[in-house]
């Protein structure tokens, strides 16, 4: 299929959504599902459709399969995050959105760092954090001096 007409299905299918027009949505994405199984942007789709319907574990499963079509999909990590948090798994959601957190999306970065300073995600957050970055008393004599004198 053609790229620009590709891109003008998809973006059908996303016009067919915003205006909570699914069953044409759904059928558009499943349509391109079925010619392009092995790419993650038509169980985006579905599973952007399933997540304005605020059915997140159907839109969980779908991103899960976009990541099985694409494993270093970050907007399927994204979009997966963000449906475990949603479905109260905030502990799963916070590590799969951290795993985006430093990708060079910014739509996808900036999604995964509102979610994870939610308050309900904040913990594991920050139970991250402290695991990479070493505290002063897990430092050496000689580390602290060096870090403390910016060497």
């Amino acid at each position: 299929m053609q790229h620009d007409t590709l891109e003008l299905l998809i973006s059908i299918g996303h016009y067919a959504r915003v205006h909570r027009r699914f069953d044409e949505a759904r059928y558009l994405f499943g349509r391109l599902a079925l010619l392009y199984p092995r790419r993650a942007f038509p169980y985006l789709g579905l599973g952007l459709i399933e997540l304005d319907r605020a059915n997140y574990p159907s839109a969980a499963l779908l991103f899960g399969r976009a990541l099985e079509a694409v494993p270093d999909s970050v907007l399927a990590r994204a979009w997966l995050g963000v449906c475990q948090v949603l479905e109260g798994h905030y502990a799963l959601g916070a590590r799969m959105l951290m795993t985006v957190a430093d990708s060079d999306q910014p739509g996808a970065t900036s999604m995964a760092a509102a979610f994870l300073k939610l308050p309900e995600c904040a913990p594991f957050a920050a139970a991250r954090v402290a695991q990479v970055e070493p505290t002063a008393a897990s430092l050496s004599t000689i580390e602290r001096l060096t870090i403390r004198n910016g060497y």
